[in-house]
């Protein structure tokens, strides 16, 4: 299986499975010498390096270097194999994929689809998400006692995030608080935490917030947060095209 290899900026990770191949096919695929991917006889794939690349960039020399494997191979050969896919990301998270299928290569980019979503534990969702960067848009309804508003707005706005930005609205109805949030900077674990502690009883709390970060790239580690009865679970949308 493929290791990630990361650069100082770009880090690329993934395997495109060839399957069989004619004897000059994997002869020429092994005297391949790229930066960033290499042939494995043994698999029959094409995996990333584990030598660190001479300097050319990820973005344009994996696609190349992708180019010039698949070209070794005849049309039937592509037609066969059963693809695979390469991820080029940075620091912040995904920048795009090459998606090989059936002698195909498409080249995406990531783009978020909230009418496909999958679920992820809740636990590893808030542990992605980088809390001094984090932005959280949505809105939660609970019931509470009376200075419960007051507390949330305070927990916002002394939370030390980097971008101090958003608008946050609370409002309350007798004992129901409503909170909008527009890309507010604040930890999603320690908002839940809080907003678990305000409501009274618990199973009032109720809503959504999406999730999402200030730091370009990052759409991997967007997610949502559903909130229903005091529950709470957490989905991310899909970020590719399907087929």
């Amino acid at each position: 299986m493929s290791t990630p290899f990361e650069t100082a900026e770009l880090l690329c990770e993934g395997r495109v499975v060839l399957g069989s191949l004619l004897p000059g096919t994997a002869e020429r695929l092994a005297g391949f010498s790229g930066e960033w991917l290499e042939f494995s006889p043994e698999e029959r794939a094409l995996l990333v390096r584990h030598v660190q690349p001479g300097g050319a960039p990820a973005l344009s020399a994996v696609p190349a270097e992708l180019i010039t494997l698949l070209d070794a191979l005849s049309a039937a050969e592509r037609e066969a194999i059963p693809g695979g896919e390469l991820l080029v990301r940075d620091r912040s998270g995904v920048v795009l994929r090459l998606l090989v299928e059936r002698g195909n290569l498409r080249v995406e980019w990531p783009r978020e689809d909230w009418s496909r979503t999958s679920p992820v534990t809740l636990g590893a969702a808030l542990r992605s998400a980088d809390p001094f960067s984090a932005r959280v848009s949505g809105s939660v309804r609970f019931t509470a006692a009376l200075g419960a508003e007051e507390r949330l707005v305070e927990f916002v706005g002394r939370y030390e995030g980097l971008y101090p930005e958003g608008d946050l609205r609370v409002e309350r109805q007798g004992p129901l608080v409503r909170v909008e949030l527009r890309d507010v900077n604040v930890g999603p674990e320690e908002l839940l935490a809080t907003l678990r502690e305000l409501a009274q009883p618990p199973d009032s709390l109720a809503g959504s917030l999406e999730v999402s970060s200030f730091v370009p790239h990052s759409l991997d580690r967007d997610f949502r947060l559903e909130l229903e009865a005091g529950e709470a679970r957490a989905v991310r949308p899909a970020l590719w095209r399907q087929g």
